[in-house]
């Protein structure tokens, strides 16, 4: 770093003890550096002239921009994180169109995020980023970073660093521990549980989610399913209760790649349908770790994100709503929107204001599966929904084993559902198909069955 960037990063952070930053790192530079040969270098170049041009144009003579190795880092001498954030989104989208727009870089992706971090780790980052050392000839074998995804990793993901967790506010949600089921609920196709330790599941299957309003098995759940003394348990019940965190981000990436293999196998049968994709909320709260996550995801073609729905589980009851706010609005990129999974009956879902939710969604409690629907039960579904609408969200009922509980659920606004009741789960994604109320409530035998399907578009 050059002593006139050194003084002018010393003002801007000078009695501060955290600070607004902003981070780019460019994706994919590793396809277009392995095509372009010996034009590499040149294009490289372009690519952080370019962005260093729009950067400049953004933000104001005190702030301090550094170019790092895959990217670049911000620092806002006065600014919050919402205008931090807007900004690094604009920048983003005009670096994105640009990249597009030219042939030889049309795969180069720039990913933004905005953060207030505090000033010892500001200053560790940078210094794990600096100096900026040139890349190698590419005739020449080249030394890299460790990687993730097939992608070289920036030096913020690389380097070992204590993340902070929800700055020491919020606390480790655990998977659901399995509990005893009363019934078999192993179905057609099920493998026993393997003897292996991991992964701790046996496959991964996707479950027909109904939309009640359009009458149509619309979305497929894609989830973890495991297979204990005939019983079959699903998701984070897989993990036993597990609070690793290593395990669940496993189950995340595997998810994600289950999900990305399903919708293309179901395209290619053009019955391409929504699915959803659940993530567990610790794998999201730090950039460093949606920058992991992201990059799964990252192969899907912008056009064919439509299809896919990010759902955040276990969301600490601690969590800052700025945090929140922040981790919801980075998923936009990768979905047509993204849900939040909570226990039924919650009673804090104000906080997700202005997190951009589209769905609420909820596991049937197993009272209301093994019992009747009481006016209780039905005031706090109707106390649920409200709430949804306030924040301009759906409601989603997962696990549901009581039909009678989905039409009571229905007339309190409920709009989605899952679970046996509504089909049986398939290692395919569910083609979309006309279903009532009446197919529900009086499921039709297999001669009845048609296969009335069609395609999303």
């Amino acid at each position: 770093m050059s002593p006139e960037m050194r003084q002018k990063l010393k003002k801007a952070l000078a009695g501060r003890t955290s600070v607004d930053m902003g981070q780019f790192q460019f994706l994919n530079l590793e396809r277009v550096r392995a095509r372009a040969g010996e034009d590499w270098p040149k294009l490289r170049e372009k690519v952080y002239e370019t962005s260093t041009q729009f950067i400049e144009r953004r933000i104001k003579p005190d702030d301090v921009m550094l170019r790092v190795q895959g990217g670049f880092l911000i620092i806002f001498k006065a600014a919050d994180v919402e205008a931090a954030d807007e900004i690094v989104d604009a920048i983003s989208g005009e670096l994105n169109t640009f990249f597009l727009g030219q042939p030889e870089l049309a795969e180069v992706r720039a990913e933004g995020e905005a953060r207030d971090v505090p000033t010892h780790e500001l200053l560790d980052i940078v210094a794990r980023s600096q100096p900026h050392e040139p890349e190698p000839d590419p005739k020449k074998p080249a030394k890299v970073a460790p990687v993730r995804g097939g992608e070289q990793a920036p030096p913020w993901q690389t380097a070992p660093v204590k993340e902070r967790d929800d700055d020491d506010r919020t606390r480790w949600v655990e998977g659901p521990r399995p509990e005893p089921r009363g019934r078999p609920s192993i179905v057609a196709g099920a493998s026993p549980a393997s003897s292996g330790p991991r992964p701790s599941w046996d496959d991964i299957v996707f479950k027909p989610c109904w939309d009640s309003r359009k009458a149509v098995i619309s979305h497929s759940l894609c989830v973890a399913r495991k297979v204990i003394d005939g019983f079959a348990y699903y998701g984070r019940e897989t993990l036993s209760g597990s609070a690793d965190r290593d395990q669940h981000r496993q189950l995340d990436r595997a998810i994600a790649l289950a999900a990305q293999r399903g919708f293309q196998r179901a395209r290619a049968a053009k019955r391409a349908g929504m699915i959803v994709v659940p993530v567990h909320y610790d794998s999201l709260s730090s950039v460093s770790r949606r920058m992991a996550y992201f990059k799964v995801l990252q192969p899907i073609p912008e056009p064919a994100r439509k299809f896919f729905l990010l759902r955040v589980d276990g969301i600490p009851d601690g969590a800052p709503m700025a945090q929140m706010q922040e981790v919801f609005r980075s998923m936009k990129h990768f979905g047509a929107y993204v849900l939040a999974h909570h226990a039924f009956g919650s009673q804090r879902l104000d906080r997700f204001e202005s997190c951009g939710i589209g769905v609420l969604s909820a596991e049937t409690p197993a009272r209301l599966n093994d019992g009747g629907v009481s006016e209780k039960d039905l005031l706090a579904c109707v106390d649920w929904v409200t709430a949804g609408r306030s924040l301009t969200a759906d409601t989603w009922l997962t696990q549901i084993g009581n039909p009678a509980l989905v039409e009571a659920a229905m007339s309190a606004g409920v709009r989605y559902f899952s679970g046996p009741v509504i089909g049986q789960e398939s290692d395919q994604p569910i083609p979309a198909r006309r279903l009532g109320l009446a197919d529900i409530l009086n499921p039709p035998t297999d001669d009845e069955e048609g296969d009335d399907t069609f395609e999303i578009d």
